[in-house]
């Protein structure tokens, strides 16, 4: 079963807009790219943290490397598909699975995860699991999952501060191809929102207001293009 990446024209996920606030983290998802030195990676933090971001990204690199990988939001899937589709993976070069929590008390699903963990180790196809918890606090009930999840290399993704926000956000108005100013930024984190996947959604307005409009990123175009909503 073939899962598409969650990609869009005005939405695409990729290492270089991805803002790594952490350099050793940075480093350690270069590395995870080779697909030769670190076998399982377990990326955890809270709703906004750029999880699936990272994910997507890392995905997206692989696959455009040659090497098969493949993307698989658990939260949408336990309500559309079977433990099935945990199946038939691991002669992938690459398995995202984003959302662990999300299985979290469904037997059916812990056992095929532990199951598609143990084949994957034998084919040596690389694993890479975000979550909202670590593994020492994960929700999973299955014991012997549990033991399999605290053998992967282990980086929480912090919370960003404003400054780290106001990156992020130029960073990503900048691979859409808009210039975002500073005080732009910052105008946004203190009259609307500090929750970095609020931002998105308003950068992804504006993107869309600036395009129809032909105007540039002002304060009086924001404050304008978002009082209308």
């Amino acid at each position: 079963m073939q899962i598409p990446l969650r990609l869009s024209l005005q939405q695409v996920y990729t290492l270089d807009n991805y803002y790594f606030a952490q350099a050793e983290l940075e480093q350690v998802v270069t590395n995870f790219c080779e697909l030769t030195k670190i076998d399982f990676l377990y990326l955890w933090g809270n709703e906004s943290a750029g999880k699936t971001h990272l994910l997507l990204a890392i995905a997206e690199h692989i696959q455009k490397s040659a090497k098969r990988a493949l993307y698989l939001p658990l939260a949408e899937l336990v309500e559309e598909v079977s433990p099935e589709v945990l199946e038939s993976v691991e002669d992938l070069d690459l398995l995202c699975i984003d959302d662990l929590e999300a299985i979290a008390g469904k037997k059916d699903w812990e056992e095929a995860l532990f199951h598609c963990f143990n084949r994957l180790q034998y084919t040596g196809c690389k694993l890479l699991i975000a979550s909202q918890y670590n593994p020492v606090m994960t929700t999973i009930k299955l014991p012997d999952l549990r033991s399999r999840l605290a053998t992967g290399l282990v980086y929480q993704l912090d919370t960003l501060n404003d400054q780290q926000k106001n990156k992020m956000l130029m960073l990503q108005a900048q691979s859409r191809g808009l210039r975002l100013p500073e005080e732009v930024a910052q105008y946004l984190l203190r009259h609307h929102s500090r929750d970095t996947n609020e931002l998105m959604s308003l950068l992804k307005q504006l993107d869309s207001a600036s395009m129809v409009e032909k105007r540039r990123l002002t304060i009086p175009f924001v404050r304008q293009t978002l009082a209308n909503g």
